[in-house]
């Protein structure tokens, strides 16, 4: 009990900051790194997401050499998978045009965005590598709590998850996901079948975003 009662207060925080992402900003980011055999990076918030949730994340890995990391932002209550994939595409392909293979993390809906990228629009030929964060590959059982624009790629049932269902996955992919989300129901629908996965324990979904932990086992990923 002890153990649940930890995880609840942990993602309550979590929960908190990812509302209260605007104040973020007020903590400066150190300059970027040199990017020696380091490749460039994006990364792709979730739903209800802002491209500064991951600042805490970008922190790390600005100190751990990486130079070129872009955020890509989206309306997520008001954009169609295939819009969101266009908007990965707009940031993902002139980094690729200047520096060669790239690497992306995504986190929740922008995990599952980013892998029909991949799969379904000529991303993968872009990509060396893949970090899933809490993507809900196989949908969620809340997924009538986003709008019905998203229930294909939300729902279970919906078109995109049949559509991407199975591998193998076109890029070196890593899932990291936590034991006790409580977004992506039951947990294990972040999984994919074939790919390696880090699941952290103590952590629920949002935590993904805040946590070392979570950061660290990003930055091994990317490895």
């Amino acid at each position: 009990m002890k153990h649940l009662a930890r995880v609840v207060v942990r993602e309550a925080v979590a929960t908190a900051r990812s509302a209260a992402w605007p104040l973020a900003r007020l903590h400066r980011l150190p300059p970027p790194g040199d990017g020696i055999g380091r490749r460039p990076l994006v990364l792709v918030h979730g739903y209800l997401g802002h491209p500064d949730m991951f600042r805490p994340l970008v922190r790390r890995l600005y100190e751990h050499g990486w130079k070129d990391v872009a955020r890509v932002g989206y309306p997520s209550t008001r954009l169609s998978l295939p819009q969101i994939v266009e908007r990965i595409d707009a940031v993902a392909r002139p980094l690729a045009r200047v520096h060669g293979e790239i690497d992306v993390v995504a986190h929740s809906l922008g995990a599952c965005s980013t892998r029909a990228w991949l799969r379904e629009f000529g991303g993968a030929d872009l990509v060396r590598r893949f970090v899933s964060l809490g993507g809900p590959h196989a949908g969620t059982s809340f997924f009538r709590l986003a709008p019905p624009t998203l229930w294909p790629v939300l729902d279970p049932d919906g078109y995109w998850v049949k559509r991407l269902r199975g591998g193998p996955e076109p890029v070196d992919t890593v899932v990291v996901r936590a034991r006790y989300d409580q977004q992506v129901f039951p947990p294990e629908r972040a999984s994919l079948p074939g790919v390696r996965e880090v699941v952290l324990q103590g952590h629920g979904h949002n935590s993904l975003l805040w946590s070392r932990s979570a950061h660290e086992a990003v930055l091994n990923a990317l490895e």
